[in-house]
Protein backbone atom coordinates (compact mmCIF):
# COMPACT_ATOMS: atom_id res chain seq x y z
CA UNK A 1 0.00 0.00 0.00
CA UNK A 2 1.27 3.12 -1.31
CA UNK A 3 0.98 6.75 0.76
CA UNK A 4 -0.57 9.52 -1.69
CA UNK A 5 1.20 12.36 -2.11
CA UNK A 6 -0.23 15.70 -1.88
CA UNK A 7 0.83 18.20 -5.08
CA UNK A 8 0.00 21.43 -5.25
CA UNK A 9 -1.82 22.24 -8.18
CA UNK A 10 -3.38 26.26 -7.76
CA UNK A 11 -1.23 29.39 -7.76
CA UNK A 12 -1.91 29.68 -4.28
CA UNK A 13 -1.23 26.19 -3.44
CA UNK A 14 1.94 26.52 -5.14
CA UNK A 15 3.40 29.93 -3.52
CA UNK A 16 1.94 28.40 0.18
CA UNK A 17 4.66 25.15 -0.41
CA UNK A 18 7.15 27.44 -1.83
CA UNK A 19 7.09 29.88 0.57
CA UNK A 20 6.94 27.03 3.38
CA UNK A 21 10.37 25.72 2.17
CA UNK A 22 11.68 28.88 2.13
CA UNK A 23 10.76 29.60 5.55
CA UNK A 24 12.25 26.17 6.73
CA UNK A 25 15.50 27.09 4.38
CA UNK A 26 15.84 29.97 5.97
CA UNK A 27 15.59 29.23 10.12
CA UNK A 28 18.41 26.27 8.77
CA UNK A 29 20.99 29.01 7.93
CA UNK A 30 22.17 29.64 11.08
CA UNK A 31 24.45 32.21 9.96
CA UNK A 32 21.09 33.64 8.44
CA UNK A 33 18.87 33.29 11.24
CA UNK A 34 21.39 35.34 13.69
CA UNK A 35 22.54 38.28 11.66
CA UNK A 36 19.05 39.12 10.30
CA UNK A 37 17.18 37.83 12.89
CA UNK A 38 18.87 38.26 16.45
CA UNK A 39 20.98 41.08 15.97
CA UNK A 40 18.74 43.65 14.81
CA UNK A 41 16.65 42.70 17.69
CA UNK A 42 19.68 42.73 20.36
CA UNK A 43 20.49 46.39 18.73
CA UNK A 44 16.53 47.17 19.28
CA UNK A 45 16.64 46.05 22.67
CA UNK A 46 19.94 47.69 23.71
CA UNK A 47 18.64 51.10 22.22
CA UNK A 48 15.21 50.73 23.97
CA UNK A 49 17.33 50.63 27.72
CA UNK A 50 20.49 53.03 26.92
CA UNK A 51 18.74 55.75 25.87
CA UNK A 52 16.12 56.16 28.13
CA UNK A 53 12.30 57.43 28.18
CA UNK A 54 11.00 60.41 27.57
CA UNK A 55 8.64 62.30 24.26
CA UNK A 56 11.61 63.30 23.53
CA UNK A 57 14.16 60.11 22.83
CA UNK A 58 11.58 57.53 21.77
CA UNK A 59 11.20 58.94 18.51
CA UNK A 60 14.72 58.36 17.71
CA UNK A 61 14.53 54.77 19.41
CA UNK A 62 11.74 53.76 17.83
CA UNK A 63 12.89 54.98 13.97
CA UNK A 64 16.26 53.11 15.12
CA UNK A 65 14.06 49.81 15.84
CA UNK A 66 12.23 50.44 12.64
CA UNK A 67 15.07 51.36 10.45
CA UNK A 68 16.98 48.18 11.48
CA UNK A 69 14.12 45.77 11.29
CA UNK A 70 13.49 47.15 7.50
CA UNK A 71 17.44 47.41 6.77
CA UNK A 72 18.73 44.01 8.74
CA UNK A 73 15.44 42.30 8.88
CA UNK A 74 14.36 42.70 6.21
CA UNK A 75 16.43 44.05 3.09
CA UNK A 76 19.48 42.05 3.93
CA UNK A 77 17.40 38.66 4.22
CA UNK A 78 15.67 39.36 1.63
CA UNK A 79 18.62 40.45 -0.92
CA UNK A 80 20.21 37.18 0.33
CA UNK A 81 17.61 34.68 -0.04
CA UNK A 82 17.34 36.14 -3.80
CA UNK A 83 20.63 35.48 -4.53
CA UNK A 84 20.97 32.19 -2.75
CA UNK A 85 18.71 30.90 -4.81
CA UNK A 86 19.68 32.06 -7.93
CA UNK A 87 23.20 31.09 -7.01
CA UNK A 88 21.94 27.48 -6.55
CA UNK A 89 19.53 27.59 -9.33
CA UNK A 90 16.69 27.33 -7.88
CA UNK A 91 14.94 30.67 -9.18
CA UNK A 92 15.80 28.88 -12.53
CA UNK A 93 14.53 25.36 -11.87
CA UNK A 94 10.92 26.62 -10.58
CA UNK A 95 9.84 28.49 -13.28
CA UNK A 96 9.24 25.90 -14.72
CA UNK A 97 7.17 24.11 -12.19
CA UNK A 98 3.88 26.66 -13.24
CA UNK A 99 4.11 29.37 -10.47
CA UNK A 100 4.50 33.31 -12.35
CA UNK A 101 7.38 35.09 -11.48
CA UNK A 102 5.81 37.35 -9.15
CA UNK A 103 4.49 34.40 -7.49
CA UNK A 104 7.59 32.88 -6.77
CA UNK A 105 9.33 35.66 -6.26
CA UNK A 106 6.91 36.35 -3.25
CA UNK A 107 7.58 33.23 -2.39
CA UNK A 108 11.02 33.02 -2.15
CA UNK A 109 10.64 36.68 -0.06
CA UNK A 110 7.80 35.70 2.13
CA UNK A 111 10.14 34.69 5.35
CA UNK A 112 12.48 37.72 4.88
CA UNK A 113 9.02 39.79 5.42
CA UNK A 114 8.11 37.49 7.83
CA UNK A 115 10.68 37.84 9.89
CA UNK A 116 10.49 41.81 9.89
CA UNK A 117 6.80 41.23 11.09
CA UNK A 118 7.73 39.35 13.60
CA UNK A 119 10.96 41.89 14.84
CA UNK A 120 8.36 44.64 15.00
CA UNK A 121 5.89 42.69 17.25
CA UNK A 122 8.81 41.94 19.48
CA UNK A 123 9.66 45.60 19.35
CA UNK A 124 6.66 46.86 19.97
CA UNK A 125 5.98 44.66 23.29
CA UNK A 126 9.62 46.11 24.40
CA UNK A 127 8.59 49.68 23.95
CA UNK A 128 5.06 49.20 25.65
CA UNK A 129 7.11 48.27 28.76
CA UNK A 130 9.16 50.45 28.85
CA UNK A 131 6.74 53.37 28.96
CA UNK A 132 5.93 54.23 25.02
CA UNK A 133 2.73 56.26 24.85
CA UNK A 134 0.65 55.21 22.03
CA UNK A 135 1.04 57.09 19.35
CA UNK A 136 -1.39 59.71 18.36
CA UNK A 137 -1.40 59.36 14.57
CA UNK A 138 -1.17 55.28 14.20
CA UNK A 139 -1.51 55.88 10.58
CA UNK A 140 2.04 56.96 10.10
CA UNK A 141 3.03 53.95 11.77
CA UNK A 142 1.66 51.76 9.51
CA UNK A 143 2.48 53.44 6.35
CA UNK A 144 5.98 53.04 8.00
CA UNK A 145 5.39 49.23 7.69
CA UNK A 146 3.79 49.35 4.03
CA UNK A 147 5.31 52.01 2.26
CA UNK A 148 8.54 50.94 4.30
CA UNK A 149 8.32 46.99 3.25
CA UNK A 150 8.07 48.10 -0.29
CA UNK A 151 11.08 50.26 -0.50
CA UNK A 152 13.08 47.37 0.76
CA UNK A 153 11.51 44.30 -0.83
CA UNK A 154 12.26 45.95 -4.14
CA UNK A 155 15.65 47.42 -3.02
CA UNK A 156 16.35 44.12 -2.13
CA UNK A 157 16.05 42.34 -5.98
CA UNK A 158 17.73 45.86 -7.20
CA UNK A 159 21.14 45.01 -4.89
CA UNK A 160 20.72 41.37 -5.89
CA UNK A 161 21.39 42.13 -9.69
CA UNK A 162 24.63 43.74 -8.39
CA UNK A 163 25.17 40.80 -5.77
CA UNK A 164 27.63 37.71 -7.63
CA UNK A 165 27.09 35.59 -4.31
CA UNK A 166 24.75 35.59 -0.91
CA UNK A 167 28.31 36.09 1.09
CA UNK A 168 28.35 39.08 -1.19
CA UNK A 169 24.63 40.42 0.19
CA UNK A 170 26.98 41.45 3.85
CA UNK A 171 28.72 43.92 2.14
CA UNK A 172 26.31 45.48 -1.11
CA UNK A 173 23.55 45.80 1.31
CA UNK A 174 26.20 47.74 3.81
CA UNK A 175 25.28 51.09 2.34
CA UNK A 176 21.65 51.61 2.18
CA UNK A 177 21.45 50.18 5.30
CA UNK A 178 23.64 52.62 6.56
CA UNK A 179 22.16 55.27 4.56
CA UNK A 180 18.53 54.62 6.03
CA UNK A 181 19.94 54.66 10.04
CA UNK A 182 21.05 57.59 9.32
CA UNK A 183 18.35 59.66 7.28
CA UNK A 184 15.72 57.89 9.96
CA UNK A 185 17.56 59.35 13.10
CA UNK A 186 18.10 62.29 11.70
CA UNK A 187 14.48 63.05 10.64
CA UNK A 188 13.01 61.22 13.82
CA UNK A 189 14.86 64.47 15.86
CA UNK A 190 15.37 67.74 13.23
CA UNK A 191 12.77 70.36 13.08
CA UNK A 192 9.33 69.90 11.51
CA UNK A 193 10.52 72.86 8.86
CA UNK A 194 13.29 74.24 7.23
CA UNK A 195 15.91 73.11 4.90
CA UNK A 196 16.75 70.00 6.75
CA UNK A 197 13.56 68.87 5.46
CA UNK A 198 15.45 67.99 1.94
CA UNK A 199 16.61 64.75 3.97
CA UNK A 200 13.26 63.26 3.06
CA UNK A 201 14.86 63.30 -0.18
CA UNK A 202 17.43 60.21 0.91
CA UNK A 203 16.04 56.72 0.73
CA UNK A 204 14.44 55.16 4.06
CA UNK A 205 14.56 59.08 5.46
CA UNK A 206 10.30 59.04 5.32
CA UNK A 207 10.94 56.21 8.15
CA UNK A 208 12.48 58.49 10.46
CA UNK A 209 9.63 61.36 9.79
CA UNK A 210 6.83 58.88 10.08
CA UNK A 211 7.81 57.87 13.63
CA UNK A 212 8.34 61.50 14.62
CA UNK A 213 4.82 62.44 13.28
CA UNK A 214 3.08 59.06 15.02
CA UNK A 215 4.51 60.16 18.18
CA UNK A 216 4.35 63.83 17.31
CA UNK A 217 1.43 64.79 20.12
CA UNK A 218 -1.50 66.58 17.59
CA UNK A 219 -3.13 66.01 14.71
CA UNK A 220 -4.03 67.93 12.07
CA UNK A 221 -3.80 68.98 8.46
CA UNK A 222 -0.09 69.70 8.55
CA UNK A 223 0.26 66.05 10.27
CA UNK A 224 -1.73 64.65 7.38
CA UNK A 225 0.17 66.21 4.44
CA UNK A 226 3.45 65.52 6.33
CA UNK A 227 2.48 61.25 6.57
CA UNK A 228 1.85 61.64 3.03
CA UNK A 229 4.47 63.53 1.57
CA UNK A 230 6.90 60.92 3.73
CA UNK A 231 5.09 57.56 2.17
CA UNK A 232 5.46 58.80 -1.02
CA UNK A 233 8.95 59.72 -0.56
CA UNK A 234 9.12 56.09 0.34
CA UNK A 235 7.28 54.74 -2.51
CA UNK A 236 8.84 57.26 -4.73
CA UNK A 237 12.72 54.95 -4.48
CA UNK A 238 10.42 51.97 -4.44
CA UNK A 239 9.64 52.47 -7.53
CA UNK A 240 12.88 53.43 -8.85
CA UNK A 241 14.33 49.85 -7.61
CA UNK A 242 11.63 48.29 -8.99
CA UNK A 243 12.37 50.07 -12.20
CA UNK A 244 16.02 49.00 -11.89
CA UNK A 245 14.70 45.17 -10.57
CA UNK A 246 12.45 45.18 -13.65
CA UNK A 247 15.53 45.85 -16.57
CA UNK A 248 18.39 44.67 -14.66
CA UNK A 249 16.62 41.14 -12.37
CA UNK A 250 19.23 37.98 -13.70
CA UNK A 251 17.10 34.81 -12.85
CA UNK A 252 20.23 32.69 -13.20
CA UNK A 253 23.78 32.72 -11.67
CA UNK A 254 26.15 35.48 -12.67
CA UNK A 255 29.61 35.67 -12.71
CA UNK A 256 32.24 38.12 -11.04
Amino acid sequence: MTTATFTPTSPVQKYLALAGAEVRLVMRNRTMAVSTLLVPVALGVFWAFSFGGGPDVWPMVVALQAAVTLGMGLYLTATQTVVARRHTRVLTRMRTSGISDPGLLAATLTPAIAIALIQIVIFAVIDLVMGVVAPVNPLALVAVIVAGTALMVTAALATSVFTPSPERAQITTLPLVFVMLGGAIAMAVIPAQGWLQALLLVPGAGVGTLVRLAFGGEIGMGTVTGTIVATVALLAWAGIFARVAQQKFRWDPRNG
